[in-house]
């Protein structure tokens, strides 16, 4: 071996300091070196060893030169270690590992290589040794076979499917329940196998592209689906893959485990097929109830029992918030609708009080604020129990009662009206018995006085008692005895023959103008309602011009097409204005309300205008208003044309010519009034008739059944029994037999129902009128 410190400085390797290639140099550099070495001469003895080595072996190095191999290793690892040494000498570059005890570490491995050093010469004098110490090494890996034995055993057991892959999805690992699902004893087969040509056609797109996704990822994902067995059956599998990582933190594979799911799968699929369909019928269900909860009439509310609303149904009513369902997750007294009406907030909050306790809460609101027309409600908080019998909910209603409130007013002025209708006409009907003797009484004296001045005063007396009897004509009409009957009439000569009365009612403040049509075309109407009506309206008028004004009348025919009111045809229109004060639009539209009225408590019924629109709608017409605030107010009626001349407005006609009776005949008078019954017997007694008189139906029919007279005048309105009972009577024990009516009433309905034949002379009338209809009777 050349002397590295006596080589001259050139034959060095470049660059590289003299210093390291003298003995103490190489020393130094084998001491640092990470591996045991040591040269062994021919001899066997340890010529050189670095530091290393001598730590290994727990001895100073000073102790080691110069020792023999066997001392250093000991007899029986020498005796172990002798072939390789001699194979090294003989030139052989040996390599072994070896497991021997330590004396400190127990037992240790070591990986050594026995390198023969060659002189120049070509022969072996002596050998390198190369050590070094794996028994960490050693049991790494051998924890890692048993590591790796120990997970194929897990793996093989697992009643699931795993696998183990590289980066390029080579699978490295299938355990045993991978391949009893592909049905292959082959792991090689199975290890290769592409899973992508066993997943079901419906599912394969989805699931390479989620695969993909999954692995680029770098983390754990799952996928499902429907995968082919080896029998050929599709399976529901979950599959779950983790990745896995080198050394140095990077990915090189993935570690997967599948669970097959089918009976878990085909359930959750049948429980949302059923989940679906109950849904469905859920959401059909809530529709309906919402339905019906929107569509009832009342204003509904679910609250909690501390308040707060959960939900409401969507019912419009004019107090009503527009934005109601705001209020929803809030309190019911802080809803939108109650903001409004701050004066019922403590209401409401003792209603949720007392049905939160278990108990219904029911009472009246009154929702009165500016611009908003009053309405009254009928409020009610109950409680909803669960099957536990505990307050789970409340609910609110809200009904309202302002039309019913309103109909309960009507129906009390009506039944104060019709009391005061009933006690008019039975004063009016009285007051026609009394007019019928005094009318009869003075038409006799002023036919039979001649003095001049003592007739002219009974003539005056005579017209102011017919005056009278029209005045009780209105009575009956106001208490609805006097029926509606629609005849033809002319309303122009009407109108003119009310003018004297008109004059009276007005006053000399209001100034009066006609424009009447002079067509005289007929119309259908009751003659003494629109006299009434007329009436009516002028007292109205007269009312609207407190300080004196022009009141005009006006007719004019009309011809209607497309009215949502009137057929199509011919129209009389009679139009009654004045220059009054007028009525704003709120009024005007209420103005034919029964009870409706403007005027001061005493001063008005409300019953005026409505019994004129009446009473036009019946007569096959209508009413209407045309009006301005300050501008006046004209009131137009439409009358359908009647296709006939119009006949008298008396039951019996006054005009007909007196018919001479052909021999004295014989009249039966049942009347109860004992001075119209007189008065009547009287002046059929002076005409030459044969009179006999009852003053109640029983005694009548008695009479009647005596002797048979030609002519019953009979009062058709007596007590116990009446003018119908006694007239049914005798017409059916004598169907011929001819029947005057005499009445306060206009009853003519009734007695064409009783005896359509028999003629009505109303009351009061004067004698030759009672002649008249006498004779006309008795044909």
């Amino acid at each position: 071996m050349p002397n590295l410190e006596t080589l001259p400085p050139a034959q060095l390797p470049p660059g590289m300091p003299p210093e390291m290639f003298t003995a103490p140099g190489m020393l130094a550099v084998a001491d640092i070196l990470p591996i045991m070495c040591a040269y062994v001469d021919r001899e066997e003895k340890v010529r050189f060893l670095n530091k290393p080595l001598a730590e290994y072996l727990e001895r100073p190095r000073e102790e080691l030169l110069g020792a023999t191999v066997r001392e250093v290793m000991g007899d029986d690892i020498y005796a172990a270690r002798k072939p390789l040494l001699d194979a090294a000498m003989a030139g052989e570059k040996q390599f072994f590992v070896a497991e021997n005890d330590h004396p400190t570490r127990g037992t240790a491995a070591i990986q050594a290589e026995y390198v023969p050093w060659t002189g120049k010469d070509g022969k072996v004098s002596g050998l390198i040794m190369l050590v070094k110490d794996v028994t960490e090494q050693r049991a790494a890996e051998r924890a890692l076979k048993e590591s790796e034995a120990r997970f194929r055993r897990i793996a093989n057991s697992a009643p699931v499917l795993m696998w183990v892959t590289r980066i390029d999805r080579v699978r490295d690992f299938v355990n045993d329940c991978y391949m009893e699902f592909l049905g292959t004893d082959d792991r090689e087969f199975a290890r290769t196998y592409d899973w992508r040509q066993g997943i079901h056609p419906d599912d394969v797109d989805r699931i390479v592209a989620e695969s993909m996704a999954g692995e680029a990822s770098g983390k754990t994902f799952t996928l499902e689906g429907r995968f082919r067995r080896g029998d050929g059956d599709y399976r529901w599998l979950r599959s779950t893959s983790s990745p896995r990582f080198g050394p140095d933190g990077e990915l090189v594979g993935f570690i997967g485990v599948a669970t097959d799911i089918t009976l878990a799968k085909e359930a959750e699929l049948e429980l949302r097929r059923q989940v679906e369909e109950r849904t469905g019928e859920l959401a059909n269900s809530e529709a309906r109830f919402r339905a019906i909860f929107d569509a009832v009439l009342e204003v509904l509310c679910l609250l909690k029992p501390d308040g707060t609303i959960i939900e409401m149904n969507s019912k419009d009513a004019p107090w009503r918030a527009k934005n109601a369902r705001e209020a929803i997750g809030r309190k019911i007294w802080d809803a939108p609708t109650l903001e409004s009406y701050p004066q019922h907030k403590g209401l409401i909050k003792q209603a949720v009080k007392t049905a939160a306790k278990g108990e219904t809460f029911t009472t009246q609101a009154t929702m009165e604020r500016p611009g908003v027309p009053t309405a009254y409600l009928d409020v009610a908080v109950q409680p909803v129990r669960g099957p536990d019998g505990e307050v789970r909910y409340l609910l609110f209603e809200a009904r309202d009662i302002t039309e019913l409130k309103a109909a309960q007013e009507q129906l009390r002025q009506s039944q104060k009206m019709e009391a005061l209708g009933q006690l008019t006409g039975g004063i009016a009907h009285d007051f026609n018995n009394l007019l019928t003797v005094v009318v009869g009484g003075l038409d006799v004296v002023a036919k039979r006085l001649e003095d001049a001045k003592l007739k002219r005063y009974a003539v005056n007396a005579l017209s102011a008692a017919e005056r009278g009897a029209r005045l009780t004509g209105q009575l009956l009409a106001f208490s609805r005895v006097q029926r509606l009957e629609v005849r033809p009439v002319y309303v122009a000569p009407l109108i003119q023959n009310m003018r004297p009365l008109l004059r009276n009612v007005l006053g000399p403040g209001i100034t009066k103008e006609f424009d009447l049509d002079e067509a005289m075309m007929p119309v259908m109407a009751d003659p003494t309602q629109l006299e009434v009506a007329i009436l009516n309206l002028a007292i109205n008028a007269r009312d609207a011009m407190p300080e004196g004004g022009v009141l005009k009348f006006a007719t004019q025919p009309v011809s209607v097409d497309v009215d949502p009111e009137l057929e199509d045809g011919e129209y009389l229109e009679l139009c009654i204005s004045d220059t009054g004060v007028g009525m704003p639009e709120e009024v005007a539209s209420r103005a034919f309300e029964p009870f409706f009225t403007t005027k001061e408590i005493g001063k008005g019924t409300g019953l005026g205008l409505s019994m004129v629109y009446g009473m036009a709608r019946q007569s096959g017409g209508t009413a209407r208003i045309e009006t301005t605030p300050g501008g006046g107010t004209a009131i137009k009626l439409y009358f359908r044309s009647a296709p006939a001349a119009p006949k008298s407005d008396h039951g019996v006609d006054e005009e007909e010519a007196t018919v001479e009776p052909a021999r004295a005949a014989s009249i039966l008078v049942i009347d109860d009034d004992p001075d119209v019954r007189s008065f009547i017997a009287e002046a059929l007694a002076e005409e030459g008739f044969q009179v006999r008189q009852c003053g109640d139906g029983k005694t009548g029919l008695a009479e009647f059944a005596k002797d048979r007279p030609d002519l019953v005048v009979l009062d058709f309105v007596m007590p116990a029994m009446s003018g119908a009972d006694v007239a049914s009577r005798m017409l059916k024990e004598v169907p011929d037999q001819k029947i005057l009516f005499v009445s306060g009433y206009s009853e003519t309905e009734a007695i064409k129902a009783i005896a359509p034949n028999s003629p009505l002379l109303a009351k009061p009338f004067r004698s030759d009128a009672l002649s008249k209809a006498v004779r006309n009777a008795l044909g």
